[in-house]
């Protein structure tokens, strides 16, 4: 059995009085309780009540934004809905399959895109490598985003015209992100180097706060 718990707070008797309803119905060992920030959370599982955490945070989603079918943390809805300005001057982040870096292109709870562009005199071999073979440095290749989004899987294609070719890479999560948090974990886990993370989701959660009081606001 294992709560976090100080006797002198507010919620120590609905902790104590909730623990032995449940240990008593699920075992002791099965139910966990904690109280985080004022609110008091309720594990019930195999084993819960036997963890030691050293710390404990909770996020509260309750004022998250639809996006993608996931509620998420106000400060990544500009992040998703415009990566790309969000993330200019960032070139270097990850080095694509096909060679050279690319640059965040789209991102999604559940995954992103890198894009390396130039002109297609400088590509030619890229363009015959990309036509002929089923992988580029063990990265499958595929027709489209379509089919890249489609697989989940990571993935890179091409788009060419007459004179450019955009190199593409998708890389997908390995769960969907919700929170700052999350985001930052998983692309820290994608990229060589990283933004300055703090900056970024503080200017996103104030740019989103700005926007919903300007929608708030009377006519």
């Amino acid at each position: 059995m294992s709560f976090i718990d100080t006797e002198d707070h507010e919620h120590a008797a609905l902790i104590e009085t909730r623990h032995n309803r449940l240990a008593t119905k699920h075992g002791r060992d099965n139910v966990f309780i904690t109280e985080v920030n004022g609110e008091v959370v309720t594990l019930i599982g195999n084993g819960v009540g036997t963890i030691d955490p050293l710390d404990i945070e909770i996020t509260t989603l309750t004022e998250g934004i639809e996006h993608d079918g996931y509620r998420v943390e106000p400060a990544l809805a500009p992040l998703f809905e415009e990566p790309v300005s969000w993330f200019e001057g960032h070139h270097d982040l990850f080095e694509l399959a096909a060679g050279g870096t690319g640059r965040v292109c789209a991102l999604s709870p559940t995954g992103i895109v890198l894009l390396d562009f130039g002109a297609r005199r400088f590509y030619e071999d890229r363009i015959k490598r990309y036509e002929t073979a089923n992988a580029v440095n063990g990265v499958p290749v595929v027709a489209s985003e379509d089919d890249a989004l489609a697989s989940g899987e990571h993935s890179t294609w091409l788009s060419v015209d007459d004179t450019s070719v955009w190199t593409y890479e998708y890389v997908p999560f390995s769960e969907p992100v919700q929170t700052t948090a999350q985001l930052r974990e998983q692309l820290d886990r994608i990229f060589d180097r990283s933004p300055d993370w703090a900056d970024l989701f503080e200017a996103t959660e104030d740019i989103y706060q700005r926007e919903l009081a300007s929608e708030q606001a009377p006519a």
